[in-house]
C-alpha cells in the first residue's frame, strides 16, 4: 500500500479509503488505479474485512459436484455472487452432515458475509445469528427463506407427458429411502396416476451401493422375449433414469417405441450438450438468482428482515430428449 501511495503522489490514507470502498476524488482515484494496475498491487481481502468489518465472502455448500445439476447450479451461483461484488466458497459436504457442519463452523469463525446451503444436516444451532443464511432444497430452520423447485408438479408433469404420449403402464423407480423432495416427486406422480385411473407401480432399489445390480434384476426378471411390462417410466433424478435407460437398452427393449423414460433435472454438462434424456427441468439460474436475492435482503437490511422463513417455489418444465416420443 505504501508503494502504491507513493508511486501515485497521494496519501497512503487516500490508498486505504479507494481500497475500503470509500468516497475518493475522481483525479486521486485516477491515479491509485494508475499505480495499482503498474505495481500488480492485489489487496489483502481478509485484512481489508477486518479493517471495513464487512466481508465479502459468500459460503455455498453442496451435497456434492460430481453432478451435473450441482455443478450447473454452482456456475449460476458464482455469476449472481459476482454480479453483486461478492466472492464465492465452494464447499463440497460430500453428502456427510460431519463435513456440512465443519463448513458451518468455519464460516461462523471467518465471518462471512453470508451462507447458502443444500443442507443434509441440522444446522439450525450452528450458524451464528448474526450470519445471513438462505438454504435450497431442503429447510434448516422455520427462521430461514427457502428455495425450491416445484417438485410435485414435476412429478404430476411426468405423470401426464407419460400418458399424453401414450404410456398406459407406468413405474416409478429410485433407490431407498425415497426422501425429502424425492418422496414429493413420487407423491405428484403417483397422485396424477391415481387421479387419472393410471396403472403405476413402484420399484425402489434396495441396496445403498451397488444398486444398479438392483435395477438389473428388476428389468431380467420382467423383460420376456425383449418386451417388458411397462412401457413409461419416471425416476426421481436423472442418474436413476439414465441407470435404467442404459439397462434397458442392454436388454434389447427399444426407448422410446417400447419404454418411454422420464427423469429428473435437465442439468448439461456444457452447454452445447445434446439432450439424450426427456427430463422435468430444475432452473439453475433462478434457484441462484433468487438464493442470491434473499441472501442480500438480510446482509443489507440493518433491521432483522421480515420475510425470513418464507418459501419461493421455482417453477419446473419439460424438456424433451430421446427417450419419449
Amino acid at each position: 500500500m505504501n508503494d502504491v501511495a507513493s508511486l501515485a503522489g497521494v496519501s497512503r490514507g487516500s490508498v486505504s479509503n479507494y481500497i475500503n470502498g470509500q468516497k475518493t476524488k475522481a483525479s486521486t482515484e485516477a491515479k491509485i488505479k494508475s499505480a495499482i494496475a503498474a505495481l500488480d498491487y492485489v489487496p489483502n481481502a481478509m485484512a481489508r474485512s477486518l479493517k471495513t468489518s464487512k466481508s465479502n465472502f459468500v459460503v455455498f455448500i453442496i451435497p456434492t459436484v460430481n453432478s451435473p445439476f450441482f455443478s450447473e447450479l454452482s456456475y449460476h451461483m458464482q455469476q449472481e455472487l459476482q454480479y453483486h461484488d461478492y466472492k464465492m466458497i465452494l464447499c463440497n459436504s460430500n453428502n456427510r452432515s460431519e463435513e456440512e457442519i465443519a463448513y458451518i463452523q468455519m464460516a461462523n469463525t471467518q465471518k462471512v458475509a453470508g451462507l447458502i446451503t443444500m443442507s443434509y444436516a441440522n444446522v439450525a444451532n450452528l450458524v451464528d445469528t448474526n450470519i445471513p443464511l438462505v438454504s435450497i432444497e431442503k429447510r434448516v430452520s422455520q427462521n430461514v427463506p427457502l428455495i425450491i423447485s416445484d417438485n410435485y408438479i414435476g412429478g404430476r408433469l411426468a405423470g401426464e407427458k407419460l400418458t399424453k404420449l401414450g404410456a398406459k403402464r407406468l413405474l416409478f423407480v429410485s433407490k431407498k429411502p425415497v426422501r425429502n423432495i424425492s418422496a414429493v416427486r413420487e407423491k405428484g406422480f403417483l397422485d396424477y396416476c391415481q387421479e387419472n385411473d393410471i396403472v403405476a407401480d413402484v420399484f425402489l432399489a434396495r441396496k445403498k451401493t451397488n444398486f444398479i445390480s438392483d435395477f438389473k434384476r428388476f428389468v431380467k426378471d420382467n423383460a420376456v422375449d425383449h418386451q417388458f411390462p411397462y412401457d413409461g417410466i419416471f425416476s426421481d433424478s436423472d442418474e436413476y433414469a439414465s441407470d435404467f435407460y442404459n439397462i434397458l437398452v442392454q436388454a434389447g427393449i427399444e426407448v422410446p417405441n417400447q419404454v418411454q423414460i422420464i427423469g429428473f433435472d435437465g442439468s448439461r454438462v456444457y452447454a452445447r450438450q445434446r439432450i439424450t434424456l426427456s427430463s422435468i427441468k430444475q432452473s439453475t439460474a433462478h434457484i441462484a438468482k433468487y438464493a442470491v436475492e434473499k441472501l442480500l435482503l438480510q446482509i443489507d437490511s440493518k433491521n432483522k428482515p421480515t420475510f425470513l422463513g418464507e418459501t419461493t417455489v421455482i417453477p419446473v418444465s419439460f424438456e424433451k430428449g430421446i427417450t419419449t416420443k
